[in-house]
């Protein structure tokens, strides 16, 4: 029962998140487009990246605050040396025409309804190169399915581990676990013309507990 009402809560959040979706009216996203997060097929110790073609959505996940033999989040979210390491890929879209997109920050936000402290901020670097929406295939082969797609994986930098430090130190300034975590992700880049670009606003739910 108590694995039911986890994914309830899930369920119930991630309603709440995509009640807003779509409420924004920038027009961030139109030329440089956040699609989601998804994870790969696992098969054993394998992970197969996800394409346009083969995705699972991954749009929340269960974690322990604390240590547990089956996720341990010493090092972040995903983790590729944990049972998380097929998850996290975050696909990103570049719609212009006849110029690639230079990915280089992913910013993050966090929120945690009830808490009584601000929940620090982090930023990825990263250098992705997105290829034109109409670039040749032939040319510009491209192992995500669609030219202009990229699938990359956010290794421990979802929910980093500076960041679980900080949520286990201020348990006396949070809700009482299990309580929810909503992440606020948007990527930045640059056009080939040296336009900064920047994503429409994606968002992933975490259900902190004490142990799993």
């Amino acid at each position: 029962m108590e694995a039911v009402g986890r994914v309830v809560g899930i369920a119930l959040i991630v309603g709440f998140v995509c009640a807003s979706c779509g409420s924004n009216s920038n027009d961030q996203g139109i030329t440089f487009r956040a699609v989601g997060i998804f994870q790969g097929e696992r098969q054993e110790d394998q992970c197969e990246v996800p394409t346009t073609e083969n995705q699972i959505t991954d749009a929340s996940v269960v974690l322990p605050l604390n240590n547990s033999l089956f996720i341990d989040v010493d090092g972040g979210y995903p983790n590729s040396a944990s049972s998380t390491f097929c998850r996290g890929f975050l696909e990103l879209e570049n719609n212009l025409n006849d110029q690639a997109i230079t990915v280089d920050r992913i910013d993050f936000q966090y929120e945690i309804p009830g808490a009584r402290i601000t929940i620090p901020s982090s930023s990825a670097l990263v250098g992705w190169r997105l290829n034109p929406a109409n670039a040749d295939p032939e040319t510009d082969p491209n192992s995500f399915g669609q030219v202009n797609v990229i699938f990359a994986q956010l290794d421990g930098q979802l929910v980093p581990s500076t960041l679980v430090s900080f949520l286990r130190q201020n348990q006396p300034s949070l809700p009482q676990l299990p309580y929810n975590m909503i992440i606020h992700l948007t990527a930045r880049g640059r056009s080939d013309s040296g336009d900064t670009v920047e994503t429409n606003e994606i968002r992933y739910a975490v259900q902190w507990t004490g142990s799993n």
